[in-house]
């Protein structure tokens, strides 16, 4: 493993930009396509905002994101302790459902993108309230130089960075 990045954040949603920031830099550093780092950005901002959105949790409760990134790719972990959902209840893409506001959008675009942009993606209950998601996705470099580092940097021990939002 490259890089460990734990980081405990507020179900409010104001850190969910600088969680998306912290995995592009690193990739960008290590040389990985534009393409797979729009992708790892969009993977976390969605799942992240669907505990904001979806969790129901309390305005203190927190969730875990988990960032392992390795030369071949990337493990994403979201942890939430909210209400739990199963993935048979979730409505159909483009179906009617209520906002955080009290009014109706249109929704459940942003999973079915995750699924096609993610090589694998499993929901498990993680307590008796809460979800935690698994995504991975794998990693292309711009340049066999750049894929050489990064295989490089992966051999070794590694480091871990975790950080919590007070």
């Amino acid at each position: 493993m490259i890089l460990k990045v734990s980081l405990d954040l507020p179900g409010d949603g104001t850190y969910l930009r600088i969680a998306r920031r912290i995995g592009h830099t690193l990739l960008e550093d290590l040389g990985v396509v534009d393409q797979d780092i729009a992708d790892i950005g969009f993977i976390v901002g969605e799942l992240c905002t669907n505990v904001v959105r979806h969790a129901q949790t309390t305005a203190d409760s927190r969730f875990l994101l988990v960032l392992e990134y390795h030369a071949d790719r990337v493990a994403i972990t979201v942890e939430d302790h909210g209400v739990g959902f199963s993935e048979r209840d979730v409505r159909e893409v483009g179906s009617v459902r209520p906002d955080r506001d009290g009014s109706e959008r249109i929704g459940g675009f942003g999973l079915q993108l995750v699924r096609l942009m993610a090589d694998h993606i499993t929901f498990e209950s993680s307590d008796a309230h809460g979800t935690t998601v698994f995504a991975e996705k794998t990693l292309h470099y711009k340049t066999r130089a750049d894929a050489s580092d990064a295989e490089a940097l992966d051999q070794t021990a590694g480091g871990e960075i975790q950080v919590s939002s007070d």
